[in-house]
């Protein structure tokens, strides 16, 4: 059986994976949303259940088999995304997700993963024993089939550290020129403007987006006009602009965005001259919402 490093980020708006195989590293993003579906159910429909880009994923002791990422957003319009539960750090869907993105990389039907995952800074400071829960939730061996697989896969998991988020980040792109005393920070955004449009779009047309119009609608404010657009969103027989809905997310990114501004500005005001973060080396932007938020940061 081989052993593999990786790395593990169980955010609200993606979820992350990377391990290094043959020398080369390998990465995988997929939608934080997961959904119980009926495979057997999803073939007699004529859904192919069998490409790479669908994730099911079942236990073997387990009767219910899960679809995540986009496949969940397809199939349910209430999915489960771990938005406002910290305990999600150390839940079953943390563990569904870092095999079912693990499985996807890695095509052997046995392998060990040596896991380093992460909390949010003030959750990793003031919750330590939430460390120890999330080794107790994620260590062990495991068998689970990936999109109907015939033989199911054997996977050691072994939690080498949980560090704060935005450690792999520095370590990645961070100065290696730099000192050790010197200074770098972080900037981690999820999807609280997502979340933001669509409490807007409810309280105006009175029905609410599922996530995935929600997502298509932030992607294409976030692409390139001429490759992603707008999807049709309809409320009550009436056809929502593509403007109307661009100045929805819009409106939405630049309340996020102050207030985003607001704290940074708080947190790492270092003189009276108004200069924030000046002795920082680099200042990081990551997190699954970061792209809705390049041109206003």
């Amino acid at each position: 059986m081989k052993w593999y490093p990786y790395g593990h980020d169980f955010g609200n708006a993606e979820i992350g994976g990377v391990t290094v195989i043959n020398g080369k590293t390998f990465c995988l993003s997929i939608p934080t949303a997961f959904a119980k579906v009926d495979t057997t159910a999803m073939r007699n429909l004529g859904i192919n259940v069998d490409q790479s880009d669908v994730h099911i994923m079942q236990f073997f002791d387990e009767e219910v088999a899960y679809a995540v990422g986009d496949l969940a957003l397809q199939q349910a319009v209430d999915v489960y995304n771990g938005r406002g539960d910290i305990q999600r750090y150390a839940s079953k869907y943390s563990l569904r997700a870092l095999l079912t993105i693990a499985a996807t990389i890695i095509p052997d039907p046995e392998f060990a993963l040596y896991v380093v995952t992460g909390l949010p800074a003030e959750t990793y400071i003031k919750n330590s024993a939430l460390r120890s829960t999330i080794k107790t939730a994620l260590d062990g061996t495991y068998l689970f089939t990936l999109n109907d697989e015939k033989t199911p896969r054997r996977v050691t998991i072994d939690v080498a550290t949980v560090v704060m988020e935005g450690a792999g980040a520095l370590i990645a792109y961070g100065d290696k020129s730099a000192s050790k005393t010197s200074e770098s920070a972080v900037i981690d955004i999820g999807g609280s403007a997502t979340q933001m449009m669509m409490d807007a779009f409810e309280n105006k047309y009175d029905r609410p987006l599922s996530l995935r119009e929600a997502r298509e609608i932030m992607h294409a404010y976030a692409g390139e006009e001429a490759l992603v657009r707008y999807p049709e969103i309809s409320a009550y027989g009436e056809t929502i602009g593509k403007y109307e809905l661009e100045r929805m997310v819009k409106e939405a990114v630049t309340q996020v965005g102050s207030e985003i501004v607001s704290f940074v500005a708080a947190a790492w005001r270092q003189s009276d001259r108004d200069a924030v973060a000046a002795s920082f080396k680099p200042v990081l932007n990551i997190g699954g919402g970061v792209y809705y938020f390049y041109n206003f940061l």
